[in-house]
């Protein structure tokens, strides 16, 4: 006797109709190629360069301004927001709304630049930069310590994915680890094999965290070498 045919529960049959025709229309748009913006707010949030524009993950539309639909899908999901270059939006369409805000807007008015960027929600902590000092560097890892001074401020701060150290504006490691139990607070940095050690002071920044489920005020910006006295030989 032949087996019979299985059949889905209706509430399968239900989600699969509905979900995946809509990731199809969105690449029948073209490849979504994004790209890094041409800079951030204290909360984030990415700001636009020239050419540049938002589009929402799995979204038919691209967006030149920060309008009501880029606002609430940074709110809800920010990493569903992304920046790409005009050239390369496809078939996507403009947002209606940014239109809407770039007419209503005069060229040189601070309302334009409100609707262009998104407002700053709060402003970097007061002890936005605090200097490190090198204490050891082996296989790869280079250890970087702060002051106590800074032991309060340090245990309120917290480590992101994939933070950077900058050295001469080239990304030569990643944060992996902040101690700040000890009476002087360790940041561990991983280095990129083709990096080459600088044997010097050394600044973190810190900022507002990204991530909504942050449990502490502060995160880690990024770490790079402390500018030079202009007064020192």
């Amino acid at each position: 006797m032949p087996r019979p045919k299985w059949q889905p529960n209706p509430l399968i049959r239900r989600y699969l109709k509905t979900d995946h025709p809509a990731r199809t229309d969105a690449k029948d748009l073209g490849e979504l190629k994004a790209v890094q913006p041409t800079s951030r707010r204290g909360d984030g949030a990415p700001l636009l360069g020239d050419n540049q524009v938002y589009v929402v993950k799995y979204g038919t539309k691209y967006h030149t301004a920060w309008c009501k639909v880029v606002a609430d899908k940074w709110d809800q999901a920010p990493r569903s927001l992304l920046v790409t270059l005009l050239a390369d939006v496809g078939a996507r369409t403009r947002c209606k709304d940014c239109d809407r805000h770039l007419t209503s807007a005069t060229v040189s008015s601070p309302m334009e630049h409100k609707m262009h960027h998104p407002p700053t929600v709060e402003s970097p902590p007061a002890a936005a930069v605090i200097p490190l000092r090198v204490v050891g560097v082996a296989h790869g890892i280079l250890f970087l310590a702060a002051g106590p001074e800074y032991r309060g401020r340090l245990k309120e701060t917290a480590v992101e994915p994939a933070t950077p150290l900058f050295v001469d504006g080239r990304r030569d490691g990643v944060v992996m680890r902040l101690d700040a139990a000890r009476d002087e607070p360790l940041l561990v940095v991983q280095l990129d094999p083709r990096a080459i050690f600088w044997d010097g002071p050394y600044q973190v920044r810190l900022r507002r965290p990204l991530q909504r489920s942050a449990t502490k005020p502060y995160a880690i910006e990024s770490v790079e070498p402390a500018p030079s006295d202009p007064g020192s030989p």
